[in-house]
């Protein structure tokens, strides 16, 4: 690891065993041998090792320390969007992409994939087919909007499970997000009780 101005860079120098960097929430990062990423945009994260045995090695690291400006030292960092999302979704929409993606956002490591439509089903009280079909007139708007690898047709799609790629648009376009998952979902927390 390298200290860097505003993050850390965790570099990879094994000749043939990968590693994860794990944040507090979401998905892992594989960091293939040779290979570098930087902490960004976790202040916290834990970094885990493929043991003897199966058995996992896990190291947390708090960045706080070089992420977060002395109090009264704060700037702002964020430029205004510029980007609106290239589509209307409907509420109905917004539900099932809600529920896709709360496990993505509640949970961290393994436990953090996006829900199957089973999952989105139970969770909103309705049928997988008609979440199935909510997700792909979804996947096929974005697409027609310029959105990539959400559907067999485009050239940059690798399988037929277009979940993640459609989670990770979801979250990484701010159309959904933990506040939104807390509001607009039956019950009002996520499924391992938080709020």
């Amino acid at each position: 690891m390298t200290v860097l101005d505003d993050c850390v860079l965790v570099r990879n120098n094994s000749s043939h065993k990968p590693f994860v960097v794990r944040p507090p929430t979401g998905e892992d990062r594989v960091v293939e041998p040779g290979a570098a990423t930087t902490s960004l945009p976790f202040a916290t994260f834990a970094l885990v090792f493929a043991g003897r045995g199966g058995a996992t090695v896990t190291i947390h690291v708090d960045a706080r320390p070089i992420t977060c400006p002395p109090s009264g030292t704060e700037t702002a960092t964020r430029a205004p969007q510029t980007v609106n999302a290239p589509m209307t979704i409907t509420p109905a929409q917004r539900l099932v992409l809600c529920a896709l993606c709360e496990p993505l956002l509640a949970n961290a490591g393994p436990r953090a994939a996006p829900a199957t439509y089973a999952e989105i089903g139970s969770r909103l009280g309705r049928r997988p087919q008609y979440i199935r079909n909510v997700v792909k007139a979804i996947r096929e708007s974005l697409s027609g909007h310029g959105v990539p690898a959400l559907t067999a047709d485009d050239d940059n799609a690798v399988h037929d499970d277009f979940r993640w790629a459609l989670a990770r648009w979801a979250v990484r376009s701010g159309v959904v997000d933990l506040v939104q998952i807390t509001a607009l979902l039956p019950g009002g927390e996520g499924r391992d009780g938080r709020r």
